[in-house]
């Protein structure tokens, strides 16, 4: 079981340049990537993206590829004269328009993107791609130990807030048979003081009883969270993405425990079900965490 938050960072190195590799990650119901690397290696996004997919499942990842020169005579710094004489232009075009008296130094554009362009002489984005790939999987590897080891994490919360939950639906199972017991005889006084005594059709009362206490019965919803908290525990032990499966499971648990809600009056059992929803809740939100 893995979080879906984490952090990992990668370099590798030839005698050219120097390649850097981070990546990070947030909640995302789904798997959404995003590359930021230099535009001269936009060409091999898609293959970065795929190696990522390969290795996760759901969460907003970021990845920036950062590129430094080792050996500056492999590199040609270029002017984009065309581009220089706009810009120069437009700011030539803004002093007038203003009435401003501003002198134009070539700090004002050399500054300006992509008017001194830096690039290797021999762009072979194949050997970019094998240096990309090395310090990628360095990155990998922390980080999905990172995930690891906080979904560890959440595992040890998840039974520990699982245990409470148990100890409050037993409380439930243990009132239960009591709280229906009352019910029926409070429904059995309520029919027989409405009813004329001697127009009273015994059998009928005994199965309208029986049929209306079946009705306010909780046993079905109680074996039902036992068997939804089994397959919770079950499935925090597993490996991979399992994070839907339990989101899953907890809008199970949660419809059991509203209708014990729904279907008894007695206190204690109310009582129980508010606390029941409150760890329930408790776990909800933990879940969001899980890849």
């Amino acid at each position: 079981m893995y979080s879906m938050t984490g952090y990992g960072m990668g370099i590798a190195s030839n005698d050219t340049y120097s390649i850097k590799v981070e990546m990070k990650s947030v909640n995302n119901r789904y798997c959404d990537i995003a590359i930021k690397l230099p535009k001269n290696l936009l060409s091999i996004e898609d293959k970065i993206k795929r190696i990522v997919k390969q290795n996760v499942n759901r969460g907003k990842i970021d990845v920036f590829i950062n590129v430094d020169y080792i050996n500056s005579k492999n590199v040609k710094i270029d002017i984009n004269s065309a581009l220089a004489e706009e810009y120069y232009n437009v700011l030539r075009k803004l002093n007038d328009q203003f009435n401003l008296d501003s002198e134009i130094t070539l700090r004002d554009i050399y500054l300006m993107q992509g008017v001194i362009v830096s690039k290797s002489e021999e762009e072979n984005t194949d050997e970019y791609f094998l240096l990309i790939e090395e310090a990628l999987n360095q990155a990998l590897k922390g980080f999905l130990g990172m995930r690891e080891i906080e979904g560890e994490n959440l595992k040890k919360d998840f039974e520990e807030k699982i245990s409470k939950v148990y100890e409050i639906s037993e409380a439930i199972k243990l009132r239960a048979p009591i709280a229906l017991k009352e019910n029926t005889e409070k429904l059995r006084s309520t029919i027989s003081q409405n009813i004329d005594a001697e127009n009273l059709d015994l059998a009928r009362l005994t199965t309208e009883v029986a049929i209306m206490a079946d009705k306010l019965s909780i046993d079905e919803e109680i074996t039902r969270i036992f068997l939804h908290l089994e397959q919770f525990n079950d499935i925090i032990n597993l490996k991979g993405a399992v994070g839907r499966k339990l989101d899953f499971l907890i809008q199970e648990l949660n419809r059991e425990v509203n209708t014990i809600g729904s279907k008894t009056g007695d206190i204690e059992i109310l009582k129980n079900v508010v606390d029941l929803k409150s760890e329930i809740e408790k776990i909800r939100e933990q879940v969001q965490n899980i890849e």
